[in-house]
């Protein structure tokens, strides 16, 4: 049996070794966020008993760490500075198709589906940079944790539901109204998620939409210019969305790595008028300007949005 003396000796021994590991994390803030934007999609993942055994073999198929070496170099880049070296880097093969719709002032909306995650705001930073630069894109809150700079191009949407909160609710919502005050060119991606495989027509899927881009431009009486974007994830990632959720959203980095020389295909819509839009069912609505940007001009960019 220890005395208080051993024990004390004991206790000072374990203060140590924590203090060791403590001092032991180098690891720089950018590394600490994406282990931490990692771990908030993999929760019951990682507590599992086998988690520590598949870790590395995961994160070097994810390609972990190319994706802190990311994390890294752009947190301390200016927003389009980020948008810039995510270009570069990726030098996407983007393939657009009657860009000149877009008008190079003045406020509007631009609507798309989103096939593949943050490789779309990349692709259409890459359509629309010769005619604007003035973008406000509606993007996952989590870009904001790598870079708070990124909060002159991004307006933040917080996706966790357990973070969701009515202060970041309101600070959306006045980011959104500067935005169209200083009649800047607002980016939607309404799924808010991304396309899925289905299995019995054999093809992606556009998820259900959320009113907001329609809501928004009713407000704000600006145009929007829908978009067929083309492209597509991995098998990997489809085959991971089958097997589980949390696997597929941990490859959130992965999927926007393994893009380098992807083809997007995009079709700029002809521009709505803020009128066309009023005095209609807002949901039906929506439904109709996501069949018509997921199906309609993929197969016919002329055609007419049947409001």
């Amino acid at each position: 049996m220890m005395g208080i003396p051993e024990m004390k000796l004991l206790a000072r021994a374990h203060a140590r070794v924590n203090g060791a590991i403590a001092s032991a994390d180098t690891r720089s803030d950018a590394h600490k966020i994406v282990d931490a934007l990692i771990a908030e999609r993999g929760q019951k993942i990682m507590e599992a008993s086998w988690w520590p055994l598949a870790k590395p073999v995961v994160e070097s198929v994810l390609r972990y760490p190319e994706a802190v070496r990311m994390a890294e170099t752009i947190a301390p880049m200016q927003a389009e500075a980020v948008f810039e070296h995510l270009s570069g880097r990726l030098k996407l093969d983007v393939r657009t198709l009657n860009s000149e719709r877009l008008p190079t002032s003045g406020k509007i909306v631009i609507v798309s589906n989103h096939p593949t995650g943050i490789a779309d705001g990349v692709a259409l930073w890459d359509a629309v940079k010769g005619r604007r630069r003035d973008l406000s894109i509606f993007a996952n809150r989590d870009a904001i944790r790598l870079n708070p700079r990124l909060a002159d191009i991004i307006v933040p949407v917080e996706w966790r539901s357990a973070f969701k909160t009515r202060e970041k609710t309101r600070e959306t919502i006045r980011l959104s109204g500067r935005a169209f005050e200083q009649e800047r060119a607002v980016v939607l991606f309404p799924s808010g998620r991304l396309a899925y495989w289905n299995d019995d027509e054999k093809r992606l899927c556009e998820r259900p939409w959320m009113s907001s881009a329609i809501a928004l431009a009713r407000r704000y009486e600006a145009p929007i210019v829908p978009i067929h974007m083309g492209a597509r994830n991995s098998g990997l990632f489809h085959f991971l969305a089958r097997v589980s959720t949390e696997l597929r959203d941990m490859t959130v980095f992965y999927e926007l790595l393994n893009k380098t020389g992807q083809r997007f295909s995009i079709h700029f819509g002809k521009p709505i008028a803020p009128d066309a839009l009023e005095g209609r069912d807002l949901q039906e609505l929506t439904e109709r300007m996501r069949a018509h940007c997921f199906e309609t001009l993929a197969q016919d960019p002329d055609a007419d949005f049947p409001g």
